[in-house]
């Protein structure tokens, strides 16, 4: 009699796991759903909307880069970096509902501002190099520390009050704490065979051109875009996550929206794995819904058959999965 009841209490067990699994797929796929729809009736307004105020956006710091080039401070270029940087942060904004051509765009307009922000920068330091001598002690080392703030041209690292730009560097040991990095918009472009350690909160991260290198890094407080990225690592976590003409790469992520890719092959994806110390204190401060994860829910625009998986990309073996540390 034992055994039978037993077995009952086993099938009732079982079948109440069953239902409640139906029950949280049923609410995930509804929540999948709703996320869709409001993305999809979000895009057309929002691309009008881009296409409105970018371009004015673009020309107001244009303006400010050919009145800065006859006559510049160091708080004019503050400004300066400033305005590019909300400009970084508005495409970041709206990177889900724009084109390929469109995002290509926009990231080159970008890179070539900052390219013009860097040589503004190290004309502004040479030139307070030479009048160093026609100043006091005290004023120079005013100005030497105002435009340290904003350049160290040797290491090509660039850190504002607002953004971190790291670039052109090959076979190198990179590292951020959070005292340096939280609330910032990093960009990194043209690495090779580095290693890249962000211990804290980026605001965004905007990648471009990267060749076999290792990227960690702490919690995103909003979207995460790579491009051109080959033989990589990453592990990350952020709201969104978009992925263009990259391969080879393993991403090691928890994304609180479906991550994209677009003309990309032979991605692998992982649940977040990075521990360190502060990781919950960081996850609470970023703003991040860690209950709500889609890791393994990729979206491929290249490959939108229904029913049919991208082979553009798979889930790491667990056996071949990686762990990181940021300590």
């Amino acid at each position: 009699m034992d055994s039978t009841d037993d077995l009952l209490d086993e099938r009732k067990q079982r079948k109440l796991a069953q239902m409640s699994r139906r029950d949280e797929e049923r609410k995930l796929d509804l929540q999948t759903k709703q996320d869709e729809r409001k993305l999809t009736t979000s895009t057309n307004v929002g691309r009008k909307f881009f296409e409105q105020e970018y371009p004015q956006m673009k020309s107001e710091v244009e303006d400010l880069f050919s009145k800065l080039s006859v006559n510049h401070d160091a708080n004019s270029i503050q400004e300066l970096a400033d305005r590019l940087q909300k400009m970084e942060k508005f495409i970041t904004e709206h990177v889900d509902i724009l084109s390929s051509r469109d995002i290509a765009n926009a990231q080159s307009d970008v890179m070539k501002l900052r390219t013009q922000l860097n040589s503004l920068q190290d004309r502004s330091l040479s030139t307070t190099h030479r009048v160093d001598f026609t100043k006091s002690n005290d004023e120079n080392s005013k100005q030497e520390q105002e435009i340290s703030n904003l350049v160290t041209p040797s290491s090509n690292i660039i850190v504002s009050s607002n953004t971190i730009n790291i670039s052109n560097k090959n076979n190198e040991l990179i590292r951020f704490e959070s005292s340096e990095l939280n609330g910032k918009d990093v960009a990194i472009e043209n690495l090779k065979q580095c290693e890249i350690f962000l211990k804290g909160i980026p605001s965004s991260l905007q990648i471009k051109n990267l060749h076999a290198c290792i990227l960690i890094v702490g919690p995103c407080s909003r979207s995460v875009m790579i491009d051109q990225c080959q033989q990589c690592e990453f592990a990350l976590a952020s709201q969104q996550l978009r992925i263009h003409t990259s391969t080879e790469c393993d991403f090691y992520v928890h994304i609180t929206a479906h991550p994209i890719i677009e003309d990309c092959n032979n991605l692998r994806f992982a649940p977040y794995n990075v521990k360190y110390n502060s990781k919950d204190e960081h996850v609470k401060e970023s703003g991040l819904l860690w209950t709500k994860d889609y890791w393994n829910d990729v979206r491929d625009f290249n490959h939108m058959i229904p029913g049919m998986v991208s082979p553009n990309w798979e889930i790491i073996a667990e056996e071949e999965r990686k762990e990181w540390s940021l300590d």
